[in-house]
């Protein structure tokens, strides 16, 4: 979107809307009525130092004669009253009494309303790195440590024009100084009536931030929740999640909006200051935040500023993505206020710290927008020069979901190049010299010198016309709120139409937020997942066992996969059964006696809204002996709807690609374990998805068991689970659950003579090859509840049924792997 439309009041229209006695946008309309000049004439012929009815208002001249009043003469019976006018209060709100404001009348007076043209949607203009076609910087370490300047602390803001017109500068921070003397619940209101863009508001979200980042993602291509490469091509694999940073954006509205977006799929990692302007996650409305993790650092309290927090963070996001997130927002912030004009000199380090977090946890070709108040200062000049260098291409943004106002504007940086790691390393030795010599007077001025700034005519020019051009808005925006604070009759008669154009190129609801009335559990499945009630009588059938017989229970090895199940039996916390979740900890478990769905107790599990799974709680352990610990994890088993999603009728093993992925989004490193046998209740448990096994590989699964010695009890066999941050764990297996992946009706076998797989029809007697099926896929592989009423347990009562070559006494109901094994040598000796 290079351009926009413009949007223009029609004064003429305007001025009707108002009453006689107000202003037009800056022009009192003229009006006349010739009885009350008559009336007015006629008093004033009385006495030539009579008090003349035209000073005051129709109404109140009406008024005063009806009550016998006379010009010239005093209030009261006998005329003994006062005479003068009593003045009216020019007070301004809750300025105090008898101030006048002198400076808000001037600046009202100066805004022409001709001036203020809306773009919606706004101009967007690139400026492209002019080595974006190189992976290298063409920076070396030591021009970087040359260019840098330190000197006094500096606070004085008006003499910063050196990437800017001075007069723009000095008509921003006189018409900022306009206010100090005014309420601010007066400021709210005028800011409020004058803004365009105001009905807006938050929408659905959690706060206006969440409006801004759609605003933006909608004028840049959804280039923050649907990111393309250079050719076009998404950057997001299907399989893949979209990772992303939420930077100093405490309560969460920009994460909010990304998570409405792209639900579940949105893997999101939030860093803010801990305390009053935390995530407020519990608030989140439109996109539910069970697939956001926060993390504060090794500090444990958010303060960006801190090298060892930066480096914490970093290890924590990377080391869950592997290559970074692909998109991370910055939308940090704090309150200035009496110092409003230096709002850029006191949020320098805070710029300079969320770019050192972007550049170490962006992927390659991945994308950053973050927040500025002015680009005046060499200091944020020379920052966002860098920037330009370590990304493709990079864009200065104000979103009209912005007020015209204010300062704010967005650096938007497009495709992070690779081998951006020596600025980022150099950024950060600034930043720990800032740091730890942050209460001396000595300061950082200048990151790259003045001479390389200007000699980039492309950058120069591109950032000296963003600064003009946001500065003049800004400044008829101000003066704008001066005239609403002068003449309170004033109406922004856009509002309705600007707010339905906004919404509609945003691609947002045109509601507001709301909490949704969920329901009983069996209402919210039926909102969600209709098909729940055909299917009931599947899901309430009990698993069958896996007799001595073993050809009769597998035909065929083909048609099997299997899972290592933790519990021996389905009681307690430790259960198997198909979960339901309503969003957060709301889960149920469905109990296959009563036909009926139970709140799930003293265990917390936290789900996306509108999930059914089938999943199991194992008790994983970690570490030997005394020091053993359990910890209670989520093992998903196979799905039927992830976060709205159906799945249930894909094959069996596209629905395990799917569970894999909602299990990774949903899954949450351990900050903290405790040395108690079980997790924390409060505490979300962890969710992992079972690894599928073929049927057919039974013996490699049990040679890739360990032998680990418990806390109680002898060394057992167990399956070892890899953890990305968390140690290493295991699990006991208790058995194996068969599950089926090909129909009743078929039979998957092997071709003798050509080597191929093909379907056999168990009734029809027909054998067909995969490529002549019109459907091979829905017409021979099992949906979820085929899969799950053909499921088969083996259960392992005793440690000698898994024994590689038991000779013993046996049970003669019990099946052993001995049993296994002689069934695979004597149907698939080869």
């Amino acid at each position: 979107m290079a351009s926009g439309s413009n949007l223009s009041a029609d004064s003429s229209e305007e001025q009707e809307a108002l009453s006689d006695d107000s202003f037009g946008y800056g022009k009192r309309k003229k009006t006349s009525d010739s009885d009350s000049e008559k009336k007015v004439s006629a008093t004033t012929t009385e006495s030539a130092k009579s008090l003349s009815f035209g000073q005051f208002s129709e109404k109140s001249v009406r008024m005063m004669q009806q009550m016998g009043y006379k010009a010239g003469t005093g209030l009261g019976k006998s005329g003994q009253g006062r005479v003068d006018l009593i003045e009216t209060s020019s007070q301004k709100g809750r300025s105090g009494l008898g101030m006048k404001l002198n400076e808000l009348d001037s600046a009202a007076d100066q805004w022409d309303a001709a001036v203020e043209q809306l773009q919606i949607p706004e101009k967007v203009e690139w400026l492209h790195n002019t080595e974006s076609g190189v992976d290298e910087l063409g920076i070396t370490r030591e021009q970087l440590d040359a260019w840098i300047k330190v000197g006094p602390r500096k606070m004085i803001i008006d003499d910063e024009d050196k990437y800017c017109a001075r007069e723009t500068l000095l008509q921003i921070l006189d018409s900022k100084s306009v206010f100090n003397n005014l309420g601010a619940e007066d400021m709210r209101k005028a800011r409020s009536k004058s803004n365009p863009y105001e009905l807006v508001k938050s929408n659905i979200f959690i706060n206006r931030a969440a409006v801004k980042m759609a605003n933006m993602d909608a004028l840049y291509d959804f280039m923050f929740t649907k990111p393309v490469d250079m050719k076009g091509k998404p950057i997001v694999k299907d399989d893949d999640l979209f990772y992303f940073a939420d930077v100093c954006a405490g309560p969460g509205g920009f994460s909010e909006y990304v998570l409405w977006r792209n639900k579940w799929r949105s893997k999101g990692f939030g860093f803010t200051l801990k305390g009053a302007n935390d995530f407020r996650l519990d608030d989140f409305s439109a996109g539910s935040p069970e697939t956001f993790d926060t993390y504060y650092g090794p500090k444990d309290n958010g303060n960006i500023f801190d090298p060892e927090n930066i480096e914490g963070f970093t290890d924590y996001v990377m080391t869950q993505t592997e290559t970074g997130v692909h998109v991370m927002m910055a939308d940090g912030g704090f309150s200035v206020e009496g110092q409003e004009n230096l709002q850029e000199i006191l949020s320098k380090q805070l710029y300079l710290c969320q770019i050192i977090v972007a550049l170490a946890i962006v992927r390659t070709d991945g994308n950053f927008v973050m927040k500025f108040f002015d680009l005046f200062t060499p200091f944020s000049a020379g920052l966002l020069y860098l920037a330009y260098k370590c990304f493709r291409q990079i864009s200065i943004c104000k979103p009209n979901s912005s007020r015209p106002a204010n300062s704010e504007r967005y650096l938007v940086c497009k495709w992070k190049k690779p081998n951006t790691g020596l600025i980022q390393r150099h950024l950060e030795d600034v930043n720990k010299q800032m740091f730890n010599n942050r209460n001396d007077k000595i300061d950082t001025l200048e990151l790259v010198s003045e001479e390389v700034l200007h000699g980039d005519n492309a950058f120069y020019k591109y950032l000296r016309q963003s600064n003009n051009e946001i500065g003049r808005n800004q400044i008829t925006a101000l003066l704008k709120i001066a005239a609403f604070c002068k003449n309170r009759e004033l109406t922004e008669t856009r509002q309705l139409e600007v707010k339905q154009r906004c919404l509609a190129l945003w691609k947002l609801p045109d509601a507001i937020r709301k909490f949704s009335n969920k329901g009983d559990p069996d209402q919210y499945v039926v909102k969600f997942y209709n098909e729940w009630n055909r299917i009931i009588k599947e899901v309430c059938r009990s698993e069958k066992k896996v007799h001595p017989d073993l050809r009769s229970c597998f035909p065929s090895a083909y048609d099997w996969y299997f899972v290592p199940i933790g519990n021996a039996e389905n009681i307690g916390k430790n259960i198997r059964a198909i979960l339901l979740g309503k969003g957060g900890k709301e889960v149920y478990q469905f109990d296959t006696k009563q036909c009926a769905w139970m709140p799930l107790k003293d265990i917390a599990i936290e789900l996306s809204p509108g999930t059914i799974i089938y999943a199991e709680i194992v008790r994983e352990l970690q570490g030997e002996g005394k020091s053993q610990i359990v910890i209670n994890t989520l093992h998903i088993i196979d799905g039927l709807v992830l976060g709205g999603e159906d799945i249930r009728k894909l094959p069996l093993l596209q629905r395990m690609v799917k569970c894999h992925q909602f299990a990774k989004a949903l899954n949450k490193p351990i900050k903290t374990v405790s040395n108690e046998a079980t997790t924390n209740c409060t505490t979300a448990v962890q969710v992992r998805a079972k690894k599928l096994y073929k049927f057919i590989d039974l013996e490699s699964f049990f040679n890739s068991l360990e032998l680990y010695k418990l806390k109680t009890g002898p060394p057992r066999l167990g399956y070892h689970v890899r953890n990305l941050i968390n140690a290493d764990r295991f699990y006991i297996p208790y058995g194996l659950l068969f599950l089926k992946e090909v129909k009743p009706d078929y039979m998957k076998t092997m071709s003798k003579k050509r080597k191929m797989f093909y379907y056999f029809h168990i009734k029809t007697k027909e054998s067909k090859y995969p490529e002549q099926f019109e459907n091979q896929e829905l017409e021979t592989l099992a949906a979820f509840e085929e899969t799950f009423y053909s499921r088969l347990l083996w259960k392992w009562e005793t440690v000698h049924q898994v024994e590689a070559a038991f000779t013993g006494e046996r049970h003669s109901d019990s099946v052993y792997r001995v049993d296994f094994n002689s069934y695979f040598q004597a149907n698939y000796p080869n």
